[in-house]
């Protein structure tokens, strides 16, 4: 989730993730330069960075050169803190 109460959602297959409002809305999309995405998480010194995870499982070698790597993108709305584990 970010500031805004909207959550993230990475699209495996899609090579996008999605960010839905509260209203559930879809009001942004972020194309990752690889199809199998697998998790998203926002992150950074401000909060403001989409990390995204991608996989190369099922790929043949040579194709979606890109799959298996990190992706980091800026964005407009920073994410929560972690709140510290209380036990």
């Amino acid at each position: 989730m970010d500031a805004e109460g909207a959550v993230w959602v990475a699209l495996h297959g899609a090579g996008q993730v999605h960010r839905y409002r509260a209203d559930g809305q879809l009001d942004t999309v972020v194309h990752v330069g690889a199809r199998q995405t697998t998790a998203c998480a926002l992150g950074g010194d401000d909060l403001r960075t989409l990390y995204v995870t991608t996989s190369r499982e099922g790929l043949a070698p040579g194709e979606d050169p890109a799959a298996g790597s990190l992706f980091a993108v800026r964005v407009g709305v920073p994410g929560l803190p972690v709140l510290p584990f209380p036990g």
